[in-house]
């Protein structure tokens, strides 16, 4: 068999195979939903995109706490909307420990670190307290660490702001996955 042969043979196979694939979406279609799609149902009923619009957060203590909190009520409703009840609250605590991992043996300073936060949260019901989801999500923000202090504090500082960010990101989406009914 010469090679045009063989792309002849290879050219008559080609619509076979495109219409097993189109084939196999279609019986597959039906088995995926998108998360915030208007037809997602929560457990809480309505849609899972306006069940987190239903959201409220309440202050965290601390300095992680504070920028979890802004950061939530962000990536749960973009803002913070007014006009929606509030059915639901999410009850959150941060700690935060820090991870030295390289150290500066002639003068004894930590050139890097890592700081480690975590939130441990629970999403309750108004009015019942009712647990509808809890969890514990942990990220690690690593920085470096300079001979200049106001340059140690302020990438302290970034690290704590990047890691409540993460954190939020990943509260978010672990609170979707569980209002999915």
């Amino acid at each position: 068999m010469s090679s045009s042969e063989a792309g002849i043979i290879r050219r008559r196979g080609r619509p076979f195979v495109l219409a097993a694939v189109l084939t196999l979406a279609a019986l597959a279609g039906g088995c995926f939903r998108p998360l915030y799609a208007d037809g997602t149902v929560s457990k809480v009923g309505d849609n899972v995109r306006n069940a987190m619009l239903s959201i409220e957060v309440p202050e965290i203590k601390g300095l992680v706490g504070h920028y979890l909190r802004n950061d939530l009520v962000f990536e749960l409703d973009g803002g913070g909307a007014p006009d929606v009840q509030k059915k639901l609250r999410l009850v959150a605590t941060t700690t935060e420990t820090l991870e030295v991992i390289t150290v500066d043996y002639a003068n004894g300073r930590a050139d890097s670190a890592i700081l480690v936060a975590t939130a441990d949260w629970k999403l309750l019901r108004n009015g019942s307290n009712e647990v509808i989801a809890s969890g514990q999500s942990v990220v690690r923000a690593p920085y470096e660490r300079s001979t200049q202090r106001f340059a140690s504090v302020r990438a302290a500082r970034d690290a704590q702001i990047r890691a409540a960010k993460s954190l939020a990101q990943l509260i978010r989406a672990r609170i979707a996955a569980e209002l999915t009914a």
